[in-house]
């Protein structure tokens, strides 16, 4: 091994220097060793997310001894090793040199204190007789003596008390063995993010050994205990010395259910590759039987994807094999060109309303898989594109199931022209494919030829675009198997920005926008419906050329848009603080053009769309939005959004949804500190319309420096009938180790 640069030894009481000396740097990196608690403790390869992620401030433990996290280690080969004592022993060149009283040895961020240090240059043997005090930027420990040979690079420390920087862990360790420069022996090991003297968990391990140079740890007897009690027992484990995924079991997830009875799962991690690992997760679902889930993922250069599988063997309720597949793989052909899959299966329809977990698997009505190949060029998209759907909802007629389409072929294009013109396409090729009703192809192109005038405060931009379509019905004879539509479309937009700022300082703005389109009425009642339905009204649909979305239709309209736009800026950071829009359209002609079975629509204005953004401080924001329909004098869409967040965990979201004679729903969550360690959590899910609840959840939290627990109940909506399921969950989060048991989900982060 090579030797440390030249290393000063000062005497404090001779001043004096001895430039012979060489005390190999191993000596101080010897206590790196008890970084081994974070790697034990960090074991589970768990990729993208903390499995044990908390959504309340996490508090810390300090207990006696910790030392703040003071960054990274400040370690390099040029830095010079300085010692210094009271007293220094040397009787001649190639004697034992002893130094005495209050030694201290400073090489780079490291620190050692001790009371006596003997170092013999014939041998290379450094022994620390008494006690040691070690200190540097990861961890600070103290231990009752030490022996360290810098020619072969082995040593050993004895009753070892150790803290990891900021509070992350401390334990006691009995003895620390290097057996090599590559490998370390750890006996009567213990870890725990409490406070050391008294913790409430403990990690613990008879016997731990440490082989750098492979980055895997073994630990022999391991248990984890807590409040006294053990949890976890292990004859042999393995873990990884660095940020490196390992093979191994990660933590079990528990929880119970109404209608499938006590759940355990215990997932296995299988590193395959750096590039590639899988995950195979029994869980055992009392009354209906095993289940086994699987997750392969893979990456490369120009591929990556994700392939799960699901199987539950003969289900003890439904005396049938159980399935779900999903495939997720995209590939990089060329710089230009890509390609997808995206294939989800299930083995029946109410898979997810028995087998899912969340209350949205109750109104999943379709499955869509598809395989496309995308290329891009500078203002150009090509996008070819297969896709089938696996019906779910059971009221979905068959006269209403989506179609197939094989294949869509779509080409988009925007390009730029000289004297500020440009020049756009939409088109596309499909080919419609079902059991049931018309089917075919149809071929729609969309050319707009546009011109835009933007100057300081204001900007102008018309647009004329032609669409034509063109249909080929199967089993159609005549006319009515090739039908056609071309048609014209005229928009002109305007707007106009005027600021001022305010007395605070505050940037305001005013933004007034017109928009008017002009689409002549054609007769369209002879083209088929494949894939077109009513777009949502909203304050975007105020500024669109068409009202549907889809092909099959192009709306007619003869009508101007009145809209305005105010904004509240802060002035240095152009951060928003309340933004708010009011629009509204003005139909000068009956809108004639409607999909099978709708009459005419004859009003001259549409609903009054509304939208406010607030946002006053940090932790406060308002959001809301509203649609007055003038002639009916009701409102026709409502939304409400407010979301708190206090200094001492205290959280509120309450969301209110309501859409005419469809929607009527209230979401309440709140987080509330009863005391410094209790918190209650709940979520209300409420229809009106209905007149039931969605979802009730209800649960108590308890959180220390080190160690959390919670506890809920949750019932809610499992399909269309409304039967209900009630499910309990427990999670016991030990900081700095992981999580056993499983929450229902993070409540405020969705």
């Amino acid at each position: 091994m090579p030797a440390d640069p030249i290393t000063c030894v000062r005497s404090q009481r001779d001043s004096w220097r001895l430039h012979q000396l060489v005390l190999h740097s191993r000596l101080l990196s010897l206590a790196g060793l008890l970084l081994l608690a974070g790697s034990f403790a960090n074991a589970q390869p768990v990729l993208g997310e903390s499995q044990a992620a908390s959504e309340a401030p996490v508090q810390a433990c300090q207990p006696p001894g910790a030392i703040p996290d003071r960054g990274s280690l400040m370690r390099s080969s040029d830095q010079p090793m300085d010692i210094r004592a009271q007293d220094l022993d040397a009787p001649g060149r190639d004697q034992p040199m002893r130094f005495l009283n209050d030694v201290l040895l400073v090489y780079g961020d490291q620190q050692l204190e001790t009371d006596e240090l003997i170092y013999d240059p014939v041998s290379g043997d450094v022994v620390l007789p008494g006690w040691l005090e070690y200190a540097d930027a990861v961890v600070s420990m103290r231990a009752a003596g030490a022996r360290y040979n810098t020619q072969d690079s082995t040593g050993r420390f004895d009753q070892v008390q150790y803290h990891i920087a900021g509070a992350q862990g401390a334990g006691h360790a009995e003895q620390i063995e290097m057996l090599s420069p590559e490998l370390a022996r750890v006996q009567g090991f213990d870890f725990t993010t409490c406070d050391v003297d008294d913790p409430d968990w403990q990690l613990i391990a008879g016997d731990v050994e440490l082989d750098f140079e492979a980055g895997v740890g073994t630990a022999r007897h391991a248990r984890l205990e807590f409040k006294g009690v053990p949890l976890f027992y292990s004859p042999w484990l393995s873990f990884p010395l660095n940020d490196e995924r390992k093979t191994g079991f990660l933590y079990p997830q528990l929880g119970s259910s109404s209608d499938n009875g006590l759940e355990i799962a215990v997932p296995w991690y299988w590193n395959i590759a750096p590039n590639m690992d899988a995950t195979f997760t029994p869980r055992l679902l009392g009354d209906r039987g095993l289940m086994l889930g699987s997750e392969f993922r893979f990456l490369t250069r120009r591929q990556g994807g994700t392939f799960n599988l699901d199987f539950l063997p003969d289900d003890d309720q439904e005396d049938r094999d159980r399935w779900l597949g999903r495939i997720d793989y995209r590939a990089r052909l060329s710089n230009a060109w890509s390609a997808r899959l995206n294939f989800n299966r299930v083995s029946d329809q109410d898979y997810f309303l028995d087998l899912g977990n969340e209350l949205g698997d109750s109104v999943v009505q379709f499955l869509r898989s598809d395989l496309s190949f995308l290329g891009q060029g500078q203002y150009w998209t090509l996008r070819t594109t297969v896709d089938t759907f696996q019906v779910l909802d059971q009221n979905v007629a068959e006269i209403n199931e989506p179609y197939n389409r094989l294949p869509r072929v779509e080409f988009d294009g925007d390009w730029p022209l000289p004297s500020n013109f440009n020049f756009s396409l939409d088109s596309e090729a499909v080919y419609f494919e079902r059991d049931l009703g018309v089917t075919g192809g149809r071929v729609d192109v969309l050319p707009e030829l546009s011109w835009r005038l933007l100057r300081p405060g204001w900007y102008v931009e018309p647009a004329l675009g032609l669409r034509a379509t063109a249909y080929a019905l199967d089993d159609q004879t005549g006319d009515d198997a090739n039908p056609t539509r071309l048609q014209s479309i005229l928009s002109f937009d305007a707007g106009m920005v005027f600021e001022r700022e305010t007395a605070r300082g505050r940037l305001q703005t005013l933004e007034p926008r017109l928009y008017y389109l002009y689409v002549p009425g054609d007769d369209q009642s002879d083209l088929p419906i494949f894939d077109t339905r009513d777009l949502t009204f909203g304050f975007a649909q105020l500024f669109q050329t068409n009202r549907f979305a889809g092909a099959d239709r192009q709306g007619d309209a003869n009508q101007l848009t009145l809209a305005m736009t105010t904004r509240l800026l802060e002035n240095d950071t152009g951060e928003s603080i309340i933004d708010a829009s009011i629009g509204q359209i003005l139909y000068f002609d009956t809108l004639d053009v409607q999909l099978p079975g709708r009459p005419e629509d004859n009003r001259s204005t549409s609903a009054t769309v509304g939208e406010i953004n607030w946002r006053p401080t940090d932790r406060f924001l308002v959001n809301a939005g509203l649609q007055w329909d003038p002639d009916d004098r009701e409102v026709d869409v409502a939304a409400l959004g407010v979301r708190w967040k206090g200094q001492d965990q205290r959280q509120i979201q309450l969301g209110y949804r309501f859409r005419r004679d469809q929607v009527d729903q209230l979401d309440l969550r709140f987080r509330y500190p009863v005391t410094d360690q209790w918190n209650l959590i709940s979520r209300v899910n409420y229809s009106f319309e209905d007149s039931t609840a969605l979802e009730l959840l209800g649960g108590v939290e308890y959180e220390s420096c080190c160690w959390a627990v919670r506890a809920s109940i949750r019932q809610y909506i499992r399909d269309r009938e409304s039967d209900k399921r009630t499910a309990f969950f427990i999670e016991l989060h030990l900081k700095g180790l992981g999580s056993l048991g499983r929450r229902p989900y993070d409540l405020f982060s969705r």
